[in-house]
């Protein structure tokens, strides 16, 4: 190509300003990107700075929450036993140390279960009356701990006494912060009590945060090794926290910061640093590079024209992405007529855009309390972006929910129209509607959940129930439903699940809540029902409608459903108060056969008080040695010999004595304390075993629930190891309803137990329900003739024909049969008669110790004339 002198020229300077320009650029952007860098360092430290500051604000919200909820459980265990009338009358009226110590109404148990080192008890004219430390009776008076603020404390403390209050305060006890509560003691809620003229007794609780409780109450919250400050220096040093206190003294405690932010200071600033090096090194051969380009830049004249082309395409594909997108665009002249319409406009809402064209804004987009033109125009007094959310309706005639944005457009300093964008947002809304019609309502039945009802129930109680006309609570758990789940699977329990619901709501009038907690429980609020009669009437036809039968295909199912039932005002006015007592009811009626309901009385919360007691006291006898084995001799009747021994649990209570296992058997197995319990009866039976002569065996029984664990066999065969016991020389007993609940399982479970060498025997035969055909399915070695069956024989012929019948039946399954109940000479020669292999009985001999068994050991047995004495 051929440039003519000034072509040249004009050529030279303009290639000398696209290199100036360049390097000014290049220079411009350098700096740029090095500042860049570092406000990216200085980004990240300022970060990290605030993610440790974020991190030691939630320590301190944790660990003062934390002290607030200790100080809170103190104050209401406190309230529960000094508004308690048996403490008026052991601790006010007369000190009973027996009653509070050596019972443990008031002694060691708030000290290992609860931790409060110190409880003391101050009579009216402030004198410590009872005392006990870490545990331990004392005679140490109140002062000793807490010194001068005692007396204020006790002051204070019985100003509360009109409203039965208690008051709490943080101390610190020597170096040790310390929470102390007080309250008055009074007669409860028991009416009648015997007064006495004086002030009021005052109960003192102190739970002091030694080194080693601070550190695991910070550890349960998440916060690391939680202490006292060392020192004054120390004590304000972040992190710490101070609560407020009862004297100048502060309770000061710091910890360990997780510190965050120390991590993202080692990952990402040697990141940048590494990248702004190489950076740098990219930036310096850019520049060259660039440098070389702009001497190039003449001829690079003709790329330039393809760029421009390039560009424009760019540009055309811009509006063909606008057009494309879900929002529509649109523009209006100063008086809100629609001077333009993107194409997408027709593509959403069906009309032509030429339809529309010159008409106002108004025809097209509504709102109801304002014409959106209006709105449009008062954007012209404000400088900042907002939105509208109006609707419009489509050709199709369906009503469609948008949003509106507008921008003013100005010309020559007036405002010449607007324009922006319409969103179709319904989808959203209806999917904001959906999500909160789920959060309040169970996703399986439809029914309203637990946070619907729990503000339903709250909204009836502040219409403040009569006693008239009670607000009646409900709670409802079926019966007989996981046998469902387990056979049928859980598709067939969600449609049983869902007709309850259907058959709840069709008794209850409008107004009235079901509401579905999760798995088969269920709240009832009923109002409008104005006497006892009535209420049971609506108890009948809920229970009427479950107990009817349900269908699942051509199977039919039947369940029931336990009831408790609450009434406000009568039993309570606070919603969880109401639902705790419909719940203590509810309990009730599942324990006394289900397929009921119970209303609540105020009994059933002591029983459950003494109930708890007694889980309580059980736990202490597994761990304390309080367990004793007793055992029963088992004779064979053919050749009168001592075969073995049936192994009895009993519970030597401290202060009840010997306690049979009817009593805390049930009990243990509600609350899964029987498996520990049959490990220790496992584990002694089979190490007393050992001292017996080798012909003879140890027999335990097995309970159901342990069947249910799934991990029998493996505790068994442990038993058996730590003992050293022959696996033969031990005997299961195992009630024949165990292989009715799950007979598949149950089998299994059996079969490992026969792997291990030991005898399956089964217990109370004839007492159940099970089937003949059990005893040839299963592998039992034995079985042992229910205690029913002999009291009759043999003077009855009709029992005489039972049992010799069972005992054939035995026979003819290759059993050894074993009669329990034997009580007297003749039923021992009658079954001695008729062949029976084994007896056992009050005759033969009476549960017995270790020690009295081992020396019936060594006597001679001659069965029928010798009687085992008491």
């Amino acid at each position: 190509m051929n440039f003519s002198p000034l072509q040249t020229n004009l050529v030279l300077t303009d290639g000398q300003k696209s290199t100036f320009f360049t390097r000014r650029l290049l220079m411009s952007l350098s700096l740029l990107m090095s500042g860049v860098v570092l406000l990216s360092m200085l980004m990240v430290v300022g970060i990290a700075w605030r993610q440790n500051e974020s991190s030691i604000r939630q320590e301190s919200l944790l660990l003062h929450n934390g002290w607030k909820d200790r100080r809170q459980d103190l104050m209401k265990n406190i309230r529960d036993y000094a508004f308690w009338g048996e403490a008026w009358n052991h601790l006010h009226l007369n000190v009973d140390t027996d009653w509070a110590y050596d019972q443990q109404n008031l002694g060691p148990g708030l000290f290992s279960e609860f931790h409060y080192e110190g409880v003391f008890v101050v009579d009216g004219e402030g004198r410590t009356r009872y005392s006990v430390i870490n545990g331990q009776l004392s005679d140490l008076p109140v002062e000793s701990w807490l010194g001068t603020h005692a007396a204020p404390l006790v002051r204070q403390a019985r100003a509360l006494l009109k409203q039965e209050s208690a008051t709490s305060t943080n101390m610190m006890i020597g170096s040790t912060p310390a929470i102390v509560a007080a309250a008055p003691i009074t007669t409860g809620k028991v009416p009648g009590l015997k007064t006495r003229a004086g002030m009021p007794s005052v109960l003192i609780f102190i739970d002091r945060l030694t080194p080693e409780k601070l550190r695991d109450f910070g550890a349960a919250i998440g916060v690391a090794n939680a202490r006292v400050p060392g020192s004054l220096q120390d004590a304000f040093i972040t992190p710490f926290i101070n609560e407020e206190v009862a004297d100048s003294t502060p309770v000061v405690i710091r910890w360990d910061s997780d510190q965050p932010g120390r991590n993202l200071l080692l990952i990402l600033l040697p990141m940048l640093f590494a990248a702004a090096v190489i950076l740098g090194l990219v930036a310096r051969r850019v520049v060259n590079h660039a440098m070389h380009n702009a001497m190039l830049c003449d001829q690079r004249f003709l790329l330039l024209m393809h760029s421009q082309r390039e560009l424009a395409a760019s540009e055309a594909r811009f509006r063909d992405v606008a057009e494309t997108a879900s929002d529509w665009i649109w523009e209006t002249n100063a008086q809100g007529i629609l001077i333009y319409l993107s194409e997408r406009f027709t593509a959403v809402t069906g009309y032509d855009v030429e339809q529309l064209l010159g008409k106002s804004i108004d025809d097209l987009l509504q709102h109801d309390t304002q014409p959106v033109s209006g709105w449009i125009f008062q954007q012209r007094e404000e400088h900042h972006r907002q939105t509208l959310r109006c609707y419009s309706v489509s050709a199709g005639g369906e009503t469609r929910i948008c949003t509106l944005v507008t921008k003013v457009v100005e010309g020559n300093g007036q405002i010449a129209g607007y324009r922006g964008t319409v969103s179709d947002v319904t989808k959203e809304v209806e999917d904001q509607a959906r999500i909160h019609y789920l959060s309040q309502h169970d996703a399986l039945t439809g029914l309203p959940n637990r946070l619907y009802m729990s503000e339903f129930l709250l909204g009836r109680l502040q219409a403040h129930p009569t006693a008239e006309r009670p607000l009646v609570l409900i709670s409802l758990d079926l019966d007989n439903f996981k046998p469902i789940n387990d056979t049928w699977g859980h598709a067939a329990g969600d449609s049983v699940l869902n007709e309850v619901s259907l058959r709840l709501r069709s008794v209850l009038k409008a107004g009235d809540l079901v509401s579905r907690q999760g798995g088969d429980e269920f709240i009832v609020i009923v109002s409008d029902l104005a006497n006892e009669q009535e209420i049971n009437n609506c108890c009948r036809a809920l229970l009427n409608e479950i107990c009817r039968p349900f269908y699942l295909g051509q199977q039919e199912i039947f369940i029931g459903a336990s009831m408790g039932i609450a009434l406000a005002p009568k039993d309570a006015m606070q919603a969880e108060e109401l639902l705790r007592l419909a719940d203590i009811a509810l309990y009730k009626s599942k324990r006394e056969g289900r397929n009921r309901w119970t209303w609540y009385s105020p009994e059933m919360a002591e029983h459950l008080v003494l109930r708890r007691e007694m889980e309580r006291g059980l736990r202490k006898a597994i761990v304390g040695n309080e367990l004793r084995l007793y055992y029963q001799p088992r004779y064979g009747l053919k050749n009168a010999r001592l075969d073995g021994a049936e192994a009895l649990i009993r519970w030597e209570h401290p202060d009840k004595g010997l306690i049979m296992p009817d009593k805390f058997i049930g009990l243990a197995e509600e609350t899964g304390l029987i498996v520990e319990i049959s490990d220790w009866v496992l584990t002694r039976a089979c190490t007393d075993a050992l001292t017996w002569p080798e012909a003879m065996y140890v027999s335990v029984n097995i309970s159901p629930v342990e069947f249910r664990s799934g991990n029998l066999a493996k505790r068994v065969a442990e038993a058996l190891a730590r003992s050293g016991l022959a696996a033969g020389r031990l005997e299961l007993e195992i009630t024949e309803n165990i292989t009715l609940e799950n007979p598949q399982s149950a089998l299994e479970v059996m079969q490992q137990l026969k792997k291990l060498g030991v005898k399956l025997t089964v217990d109370d035969f004839g007492a159940g329900h099970a089937s003949l055909g059990y005893l040839k399915t299963f592998p039992f070695d034995g079985m042992k003739m229910d205690r029913s069956y002999m009291n009759d024989f043999p003077h009855c012929s009709q029992a005489a024909s039972i049992v010799e019948g069972i005992i054939g039946l035995g026979k003819a399954f290759a059993l050894t049969v074993t009669a329990e109940g034997v009580e007297t000479r003749e039923q021992l020669q009658e079954l001695q008669a008729i062949a029976c292999q084994e007896g056992q009985g009050y005759y033969l001999g009476r549960p017995m110790p270790l020690e009295r068994f081992s020396l019936l050991l060594n006597e001679p047995v001659t069965l029928g004339i010798r009687k085992q004495p008491v």
